[in-house]
């Protein structure tokens, strides 16, 4: 599946998963209250957020290319905020460098594209990007603010895409930019064996 192709299904689960609401949250420190792990990824989340279920991701029609989605409980701008993880097989090898290049250079010609920020981060050592964007998924939907971090683990390649409002408070940022930092192909309990 083409990056662009696999950005705009990652997009429409993303509506899919947004509710209603209307308060927002606050906070400074962002430290991991719940370690996710489920076989192939590991991810620290943030008090405030959850990680959805199959089953329900099954119940929304989620595409099977999604492997988990995390949610945060609270509200922003009317929406619930969004991290989503997708894998895809590899038909040729690929770095993770390669392939965070090839998905940046797919979504950057969405409709209404704009590059906010590009963040240097390491998973298990290996050196990617959180690549923060602007952008509008179709031309029907309004933009959206993106964190987008991609990796290759085993010939399968990962994406974990954030979807926000355009404006996003400073604590939503920390919380979505700490989550991708600590993402990890490595179960967390063999991590903390090991120091």
């Amino acid at each position: 599946m083409s990056s662009m192709r696999r950005f705009v299904l990652v997009a429409g689960v993303m509506v899919l998963l947004s509710g209603c609401g209307s308060s927002t949250t606050s906070g400074t420190s962002v430290i991991c209250d719940q370690q996710f792990w489920n076989g192939t990824v590991a991810a620290c989340l943030p008090a405030g957020w959850r990680v959805l279920s199959k089953e329900t991701l099954g119940t929304l029609g989620v595409p099977e290319e999604t492997l988990a989605a995390f949610q945060l409980q609270t509200p922003h701008a009317g929406q619930l905020d969004t991290v989503t993880v997708t894998g895809e097989p590899l038909s040729r090898e690929m770095t993770t460098t390669e392939y965070s290049q090839a998905n940046i250079l797919a979504v950057s010609t969405l409709p209404d594209y704009k590059l906010i920020d590009k963040i240097v981060t390491y998973i298990d050592g290996v050196e990617s990007a959180i690549h923060v964007f602007s952008a509008r998924p179709s031309s029907e939907q309004p933009v959206r603010r993106y964190y987008q971090l991609s990796a290759v683990s085993a010939k399968t390649g990962y994406t974990f895409t954030g979807s926000f409002p355009l404006s996003i408070q400073d604590a939503e940022a920390n919380e979505v930019s700490f989550i991708l930092r600590n993402v990890s192909f490595t179960n967390p309990a063999e991590k903390a064996a090991q120091k």
